[in-house]
């Protein structure tokens, strides 16, 4: 297959994801859905009997999960270090007040649990 076909496939796949989901929400939304996707790929490769066509599959959807990734940064002009703050334990993208009362909490376990989620307006980078 050559490189133009792959590319095609990819693009026709990140399309019909694009219909159907957003943008990441952050890096670490985009980095957590590739890895998602890699493996899926894996688990296929591990297989004692790995369908070809499954394995193509997972493989345009990584390429196109990656576009997607890239996208995330299309036409951001400003630093991410001064739009974003992040959680001091895992890490993860702050949110707005609004937005943490919209998802019903602190967005990912580590915070949950330790209770040191802090919306963007209270915390800077």
């Amino acid at each position: 297959m050559k490189a133009n076909d792959i590319a095609a496939l990819m693009v026709t796949e990140l399309n019909k994801a694009n219909a159907k989901f957003p943008q990441f929400n952050s890096r670490h939304e985009g980095y957590a859905v590739i890895k998602e996707e890699v493996d899926e790929l894996w688990d296929e490769i591990k297989k004692k009997h790995p369908d070809k066509q499954r394995m193509l599959e997972e493989a345009v959807q990584i390429g196109a999960m990656a576009m997607k990734f890239v996208q995330l940064f299309e036409g951001a002009e400003e630093d991410l270090s001064e739009i974003e703050a992040k959680c001091g334990v895992c890490r993860y993208t702050a949110m707005t007040n609004e937005e943490i009362r919209d998802y019903g909490g602190d967005p990912c376990e580590t915070c949950r649990e330790l209770s040191n989620w802090k919306a963007k307006e209270e915390v800077r980078c």
